[in-house]
């Protein structure tokens, strides 16, 4: 789950950030106090700047080296980088200033864990619940489950997480957990109950809103999925998971519009990023609205240069437009940062059809079929840019080779329309036969290849038979 960086709304978060970032730049050796070093190395830790963070519990040590929370923060930080031998190191330290301190036990219960110790971890955790009151026993629970998780004791790892649910339902670390733990152990019906009667007890927990989100989106129920997401974005408005997933999830339903009004959501609350203007783009060529998607994927690309996707998006908006040179040019730069995608060479030549640049062309689709021959509808597209380039011999030949390849019914039909085409009727009413008894249900896909066929006495008799 994305972290929620409210801290970037938040005036005094980032007017410490900017005093703390200009001692840099200045030369000066800044002094925080101990609260604001805790602000900071937050916004730092939930804007996923993890390195910064820790370089600020360093200075934040530096200055208030007796303080047993900023050794804290740093184990917690090298644990999230994977350093979990130096956050030991870290903690002997923290122990030193406050040897009794029940979070310096769960974090070296975490780091050993993490080291692959998660026996030695449990036993730990075991003897801290003998003294633990609720809340203390409810993040005990969260750390076993780590350790359940590292385990790959998905089913331990659940029960131990609904346990501190229910010590401590306000437990919002435990809740985000419960979320991965669900994904992991497909526990989807039953994360439905809970977090419907954790909602019952508390209606404002955006985590519960949006793990009940990512539960109805498993299980098909795609509306109450967007009825939640919303929820948990209302909630909490700093709250980007909730606003992407459901901006995801009605593009996927082909509400366009709802979509963009999430998408813009995320433009206006957060960092814009090169995904949320693909997004956008994506949005509007699909609502038809070429121009406005160019300019979104333009954005996109200026933040992300090399991403080939985005050069082909671009490309198919100017081909809807019917630029062809421009859409050309954009697939060719597709092509240059990626090759191997078969779609951007049947774009590519397309797009050379359009300007009758025939022998470009039959490259391309050559190409398509090179670079992914175990797809029917690379040899298709080859095959019949034959037929309507009047050459049925080659047209054939491609064909009974994708046949040959990727033993496809669709090419088999192709077939029957390049034999029809020759003026091999008794071969092509023999291969129909076979196409039909193959799939009848795709039949039809004869007409589009060849639309005179559709007259055609014997192929309409043939598929009566076959009807019948």
């Amino acid at each position: 789950m994305r972290p929620m960086n409210n801290y970037r709304k938040d005036p005094e978060a980032n007017n410490l950030v900017a005093a703390y970032e200009e001692q840099f730049r200045s030369g000066e050796a800044a002094f925080f106090e101990e609260k604001a070093y805790l602000k900071i190395i937050e916004f730092y830790e939930r804007d996923n700047q993890l390195d910064k963070a820790l370089e600020v519990a360093d200075n934040a040590i530096a200055h208030h080296n007796f303080t047993a929370d900023f050794y804290n923060r740093k184990a917690e930080l090298l644990i999230g980088l994977g350093k979990e031998e130096d956050a030991l190191r870290v903690l002997e330290l923290a122990r030193l200033y406050a040897p009794l301190e029940p979070e310096i036990d769960l974090l070296w219960a975490e780091a050993i864990a993490g080291l692959g110790r998660t026996t030695e971890a449990l036993a730990l955790l075991d003897r801290m619940k003998e003294t633990a009151d609720e809340e203390l026993l409810s993040q005990i629970y969260v750390t076993e489950s780590i350790a359940f998780e590292i385990e790959e004791e998905y089913e331990r790892m659940f029960y131990a997480l609904r346990a501190a649910i229910d010590l401590a339902p306000d437990n919002v670390v435990a809740l985000e957990r419960l979320g991965v733990c669900i994904e992991l152990s497909r526990k989807y019906e039953e994360s439905i109950e809970i977090h419907e009667a954790i909602l019952e007890r508390d209606a404002y927990s955006a985590v519960a809103w949006f793990n009940l989100g990512q539960a109805h989106a498993y299980l098909g129920e795609y509306e109450e999925a967007i009825s939640a997401y919303e929820f948990a974005f209302v909630i909490d408005e700093g709250f980007e998971d909730a606003c992407r997933e459901c901006a995801g999830l009605c593009f996927e339903l082909k509400q366009f519009h709802k979509s963009l009004k999430y998408y813009f959501e995320l433009l206006e609350t957060f960092e814009a990023d090169s995904e949320t203007y693909t997004a956008i783009g994506q949005c509007y060529y699909y609502l038809g609205k070429y121009h406005a998607a160019t300019t979104f994927y333009n954005r996109a690309i200026q933040l992300d240069p090399l991403n080939d996707e985005i050069l082909f998006f671009i490309g198919e908006c100017y081909m809807k437009e019917e630029s062809w040179q421009t859409a050309i040019h954009f697939f060719e730069k597709a092509i240059e940062v990626e090759g191997q995608r078969e779609e951007y060479y049947i774009a590519l030549g397309e797009a050379y059809r359009k300007t009758e640049q025939m022998e470009e062309a039959e490259e391309c689709f050559r190409l398509a079929v090179e670079a992914n021959p175990e797809e029917n509808h690379t040899w298709m597209r080859l095959a019949t840019f034959f037929l309507e380039t009047g050459d049925a011999e080659n047209a054939l030949e491609i064909s009974e080779m994708g046949e040959e390849e990727v033993g496809s019914v669709e090419l088999m039909y192709c077939r029957v329309a390049c034999l029809f085409t020759l003026g091999q009727r008794q071969e092509a009413c023999f291969w129909l036969g076979e196409a039909l008894i193959e799939d009848f249900e795709i039949h039809r896909l004869l007409f589009k290849i060849l639309p005179e066929l559709e007259q055609d006495p014997d192929v309409i008799s043939l598929i009566s038979t076959y009807t019948a």
